[in-house]
């Protein structure tokens, strides 16, 4: 009888440090594996996330159109074009009310890269040739201001280089007379490109 005991006694214990090894093992491997595991999946989403965004990105950048070639030659003329210039400028003096006076053209016929002469400072743009424009602009500091803001607002391409108020009255409202240059910009080089040339009017 007490054989028996100690035998069932045994078999128990057996049974406990079993259950305690199997509780060890799903403790310390088999939990740590599974929470790596739903680790890695949810990186996994992550970055099937990420690869679904670039390329939604990727597809709205290939969707954008680039501007068409009636934008380019309005920014980028293929002449001088300063029948339009002229058009602009009338424009702008009837949307603003000022005058413009002695309004001079002066027609770089040489590119960029050649004006400047110098071959270490090679210009990114070596076929872009310019249009000097010097005028005077008549109108309150409003009207001019008003009138320069419209000018830098063109299609074309135009850098405001000086504007000379001189010295400003106190009375804003007065009439001035500002002296006022800037550079328009045009290219040949892409004419063979182009199917129809735009015109000015």
């Amino acid at each position: 009888m007490s054989s028996k005991n100690n035998t069932q006694t045994l078999l128990l214990f057996l049974a406990v440090i079993m259950f305690l090894a199997l509780f060890a093992f799903y403790y310390f491997l088999q939990v740590p594996s599974t929470e790596k595991v739903q680790s890695q999946q949810n990186e996994i989403v992550m970055v099937e996330k990420q690869v679904q965004l670039l390329n939604k990105k990727l597809s709205e950048k290939k969707e954008e159109p680039g501007p068409s070639i009636e934008e380019i030659q309005a920014a980028l003329p293929l002449w001088d074009n300063t029948e339009q210039l002229t058009l602009d400028l009338d424009k702008i003096k009837t949307e603003t009310k000022v005058t413009f006076n002695s309004i001079a053209y002066a027609v770089s016929d040489k590119g960029m890269q050649t004006q400047q002469g110098d071959t270490a400072n090679k210009s990114a743009f070596p076929n872009v040739r310019e249009v000097k424009v010097t005028t005077s602009v008549g109108g309150t500091y409003q009207e001019v201001t008003d009138a320069i803001t419209q000018l830098q607002a063109l299609p074309r391409l135009i850098n405001v280089e000086t504007v000379n108020f001189g010295t400003l009255p106190k009375d804003l409202t007065r009439k001035l007379t500002v002296n006022l240059t800037f550079t328009a910009y045009f290219d040949p080089s892409y004419k063979s490109k182009v199917d129809k040339v735009a015109l000015p009017y």
